[in-house]
């Protein structure tokens, strides 16, 4: 954000209406009808108007005042910077199990600043507590109706929840949520089971008190707290156990049902990992209404096998050149990728191998792919004897192409002058395109109180 308080504009588009009026990158957006910028919300909101007065600050200090006439949502042409203009809202938790109190320095900034904006909520899907909003966020969620929103609830327990967050403003995520869902806010919610803490009886309390805001709530997941090995000094939690996966899959399987029978639709879903770690078989595409928790890792592997799934017939008996290929992947990620890449090798001229690559960074327990290093990618391939050519997800990267440890593919491909590495989005027409190296000619990458205790 600028000193003057002010967004400085990033680009404008050709032929556009801020082109037409000389509007240039570099300028400075200072109000749109009298209202400073603070956002993207802010820029969407004011910018539907049908008349608008634009002030605009040139490189040479000279303000314009531009009076605009347009077409109703007509786009002014106008690219900002990201989508928060002011600062992010900085996270006052503690929380006993925060990803970010338990990494090392020396990460991406990404990945040390504590966030807690609803602007990012609304917005990108991250997950906000609410105990960080004062009654001015509250009235302009509201007043712009931002919904849905991702709230994190943890628990119901307003003592517990407190211990858990840290944060003695806590304790009231059920008068904010009723104050919400009273005002049409809908909200995706979720829980992050710490084991001893908020599972049993606590987490059947949980979900009791959120299903009286069934109407608001569009969904519930439950993930299983992630640890890493550096966590001295922090609150004593322990992983989930395969006995204890198993036990909330039974707990909530029971409340699942009863939403079906009761509403004749469930909005409760459990991780992924809930389903691998007990041995269970993951639910059907069709138990997930839409996997509208897919970013939270909830679902990802079903989707992604049925992705395939509807791919399969269009694979080819055999390839016309035999090729190799290693695909780099974490013990989770191998999972899912093991009875795809099964069937893949099927076709004649096809070998593809997993490189499962142990998190020593973080500790063997973190088991995503998005979380690997690539100082760890960088060992796994000095110890194994990969293929030339190496496939890595692109959710090992972030927008700037760093690793999370800011090494670069760049770094990657200098470590290895003899491989050739092949960046991959993590969806199976592409990997299957990519893989056959026949673009567009294989598959449409288009196509694609309670009794209950």
């Amino acid at each position: 954000m600028l000193a003057e308080d002010v967004v400085q504009i990033k680009d404008v588009a050709a032929d556009s209406i801020a082109a037409e009026l000389g509007i240039e990158a570099g300028d400075k957006l200072l109000k749109i009808n009298g209202e400073v910028i603070r956002d993207y919300i802010d820029y969407k909101f004011w910018t539907t108007d049908l008349y608008l007065e634009v002030l605009v600050e040139k490189s040479n200090g000279q303000q314009w005042l531009l009076e605009i006439e347009k077409d109703y949502d007509q786009d002014l042409g106008i690219e900002l910077p990201g989508i928060i203009y002011d600062g992010l809202n900085k996270c006052e938790n503690n929380c006993i199990f925060c990803f970010v109190d338990q990494s090392p320095e020396g990460l991406r900034e990404t990945l040390t600043f504590k966030d807690d904006d609803y602007r990012f909520s609304f917005l990108e899907g991250s997950y906000i507590t609410l105990s960080n909003l004062n009654q001015e966020d509250f009235k302009r969620i509201k007043q712009f109706n931002l919904s849905p929103l991702y709230v994190s609830v943890h628990t119901t327990n307003p003592q517990l929840r407190v211990q858990m967050l840290g944060n003695k403003q806590a304790a009231n995520i059920l008068a904010q949520l009723k104050e919400l869902a009273g005002a049409g806010i809908e909200f995706h919610t979720q829980i992050v089971l710490c084991p001893g803490i908020n599972d049993g009886a606590e987490l059947e309390r949980s979900i009791t008190d959120l299903l009286e805001l069934e109407s608001s709530l569009r969904s519930l997941a439950i993930v299983p707290v992630g640890l890493t090995k550096f966590r001295d000094n922090l609150f004593q939690l322990r992983s989930v156990t395969a006995l204890e996966a198993a036990e909330v899959i039974d707990s909530v399987s029971c409340w699942q049902e009863r939403l079906k029978q009761r509403l004749g639709r469930n909005f409760i879903y459990l991780a992924d990992e809930f389903y691998l770690l007990a041995d269970y078989p993951l639910p059907t595409v069709e138990e997930y209404n839409g996997f509208p928790q897919l970013e939270n890792g909830v679902g990802l592997i079903r989707f992604f096998w049925h992705e395939f799934s509807e791919l399969e017939a269009e694979l080819p008996a055999a390839l016309t050149d035999n090729k190799s290929f290693s695909i780099v992947t974490s013990s989770l990620g191998a999972q899912a990728l093991e009875p795809v890449v099964s069937r893949l090798n099927e076709t004649k001229g096809l070998d593809i191998k997993l490189l499962v690559v142990e998190n020593r960074f973080f500790g063997k327990e973190v088991t995503v792919t998005g979380l690997l290093t690539a100082q760890d990618i960088i060992a796994a391939l000095k110890e194994g004897s990969p293929e030339k050519k190496v496939v890595l997800s692109t959710v090992m990267l972030n927008q700037e192409g760093l690793f999370i440890d800011d090494y670069s593919l760049a770094d990657l491909k200098a470590e290895f002058p003899e491989l050739d590495f092949i960046v991959v989005e993590n969806k199976a027409a592409t990997l299957i395109n990519r893989l056959l190296n026949q673009y567009g000619g294989v598959v449409n990458e288009q196509a694609s109180s309670s009794d209950c205790g």
